[in-house]
């Protein structure tokens, strides 16, 4: 039976250029708690993404990294959010002259629109049509009652009183 045989290191080769810039810029490693850890960490999250060879050399010597301040960071989210919310929800229609968008951003814009859509009778798609001719009464309406009357006298279908036709225009438009 023979030995097993023993496992040799494979000697890479370092080449003249390996070998200078390993003297110009030494490799360095270093343990720290995970507490430190973490802060350092926060700290180039907050550089904005900046090598850890600055992030270093800025808590060493002073170097001066662009952190972002929670009130920066906080504006910038709430721009991207509008832009994202205006480009997605905001209500816009093509100007008849030179057709670029006119948004409805104002309070009378929006009265204004709201008129002509009731004028123009739009409705949910599963709406039923609207029908007025009112339910008719199975109770009795006491003479003294004081709170409004949830049975309302019934008006006859057949002949309208006016009302309901004004309802019915104003509503269709």
């Amino acid at each position: 039976m023979s030995k097993p045989r023993k496992k040799t290191k494979k000697l890479t080769k370092i080449y003249p250029t390996n070998e200078r810039y390993n003297k110009k810029v030494p490799s360095t490693s270093y343990r720290i708690d995970p507490d430190t850890k973490q802060n350092l960490l926060e700290l180039r999250e907050a550089s904005n993404g900046e090598t850890w060879a600055k992030v270093i050399r800025s808590l060493v010597e002073g170097y001066e990294i662009k952190l972002t301040s929670i009130a920066e960071a906080r504006k910038a989210g709430y721009q991207k959010g509008f832009r994202d919310a205006w480009a997605r929800y905001a209500v816009s229609f093509p100007c008849v002259n030179c057709g670029k968008a006119i948004f409805i951003d104002n309070p009378e814009r929006k009265e204004r629109v709201r008129k002509l859509i009731v004028k123009a009778g739009w409705a949910h798609v599963e709406c039923p049509k609207l029908n007025f001719t009112q339910p008719t009464s199975t109770k009795p309406i006491p003479a003294n009652m004081s709170r409004p009357n949830p049975n309302p006298p019934v008006v006859p279908t057949d002949k309208s009183n006016g009302s309901q036709d004004k309802i019915r225009r104003f509503v269709q438009g």
